[in-house]
């Protein structure tokens, strides 16, 4: 070990023995540690997969959508509650330069009979002209034709099937089936699967034709009125000004968006507006606090046990920031040690989860590096609030 030097010089490998054998010196007091900031880190690594699975479960459709502008009446505040608009409006557009064509679509959320079940089911009902590419999802596109049917729909089995019914697993094995709305009065018949992603404003979605759409949806949607309008240019270079005029012509009527703001508009709601980013942030928060509160804990009895130890480290010259250093790396060895097995495990549950809720929860790179961060930085903090008893402390009262 070195003496005196600089908080820098003593930042390094060679004391990392001294803090390890401290560490395992007490192995049941290590393995209860390593629980507690695993557990933090784990409700961490739960509160960000959920937050970032169901902002991208809130903005699938859209990020599927084959358009190049968007047009929304303003009371429309999220993808769960569309508010209607006059067809006539998104016609107006044409009028205009550089517009190449416009397509109408249709959405809302109906109630369905479970499959196999006795609780109703929510889906969101997407409706637009089956001649028409308006979603870049193969699957779609490839049995358009069957849509051309009213109420013939396509069925998407990345739904919530716990919820839906074994709607995926009876098709493959029977192949069309029928299914009723929760008030009894209609059905609708699922003719194909398709692979879009579920959301958390419905169980799961279908995909038909206008009329589709307005027979099953006849209570959320009036005829004449639609959800969305895509707008297709011809020039994409030419998209800045043709926004611009757009805004021009329906002034506060509409909003005029392109897919990124429109994506964007969505994800700060539920993030900023809703009360899901508050939950999750405090919940990350939460377990911060957590995992701090339990470093300090076991580092703060760890000081104390080892108290005459320390004092005549000072004693023999060695400073309080190498003291501090040693106890720091404990805490990082505490934080390493908590955060492999708490990524592994996340990993597994996120796979479970997905499964199970059709959320899209996804290990990142940049969660684990978030993760990471968080945990080995509270630890050190952690560290150095439980030796602040030492700076004051004179070697010679402790013997």
């Amino acid at each position: 070990m070195r003496r005196g030097g600089g908080w820098t010089s003593r930042l390094n490998w060679h004391d990392l023995p001294l803090a390890w054998l401290q560490l395992k010196r007490q192995p049941v007091r290590y393995l209860v540690a390593v629980t507690g900031i695993g557990f933090a880190a784990l409700l961490m690594y739960m509160q960000l997969g959920f937050q970032s699975g169901l902002l991208k479960s809130a903005t699938t459709f859209y990020n599927a959508l084959d358009t190049d502008l968007v047009l929304i009446s303003p009371a429309t505040v999220n993808s769960g509650s569309y508010q209607q608009f006059p067809q006539s409006q998104l016609f107006q557009a044409l009028g205009l330069r550089g517009i190449k064509e416009t397509i109408p679509l249709y959405i809302a959320n109906i109630n369905a009979q479970q499959l196999g079940g006795v609780k109703p089911t929510s889906l969101r009902m997407i409706g637009y002209d089956p001649d028409l590419t308006v979603l870049n999802v193969p699957e779609i596109n490839a049995q358009s034709d069957q849509l051309k049917t009213p109420g013939f729909v396509l069925f998407d089995t990345l739904g919530i099937a716990i919820k839906t019914g074994p709607v995926g697993k009876t098709f493959k094995a029977d192949g069309p089936l029928d299914m009723i709305l929760s008030n009894f009065e209609k059905t609708f018949r699922i003719k194909g699967l398709f692979k879009l992603g579920s959301t958390f404003v419905a169980d799961s979605n279908l995909i038909g034709s206008q009329a589709t759409a307005l027979q099953l949806a006849s209570r959320q949607i009036n005829l004449g009125e639609i959800s969305l309008g895509l707008i297709r240019v011809d020039n994409p270079s030419e998209i800045p000004r043709i926004q611009r005029d757009l805004r021009s012509l329906y002034g506060n009527e509409l909003q005029v968006l392109t897919k990124p703001e429109l994506i964007t508009q969505e994800r700060d709601y539920w993030n900023n507006v809703s009360s899901f980013g508050v939950i999750f942030g405090f919940g990350t928060i939460m377990g911060l606090l957590v995992g701090g509160v339990v470093v300090y804990q076991v580092l703060y009895t760890d000081v104390s046990d080892h108290l005459k130890e320390y004092a005549t480290l000072k004693a023999m010259g060695f400073s309080d920031q190498f003291i501090l250093i040693v106890v720091i790396q404990e805490a990082v060895l505490l934080g390493a040690s908590a955060f492999i097995p708490a990524t592994i495990l996340s990993a597994i549950l996120y796979a479970a989860l997905t499964a199970v809720s059709g959320i899209q929860l996804q290990m990142t790179a940049d969660k684990s590096l978030l993760v990471g961060a968080l945990t080995i930085s509270v630890c050190a903090i952690a560290s150095a609030i439980a030796i602040r008893k030492l700076r004051d402390a004179d070697p010679a009262s402790v013997f």
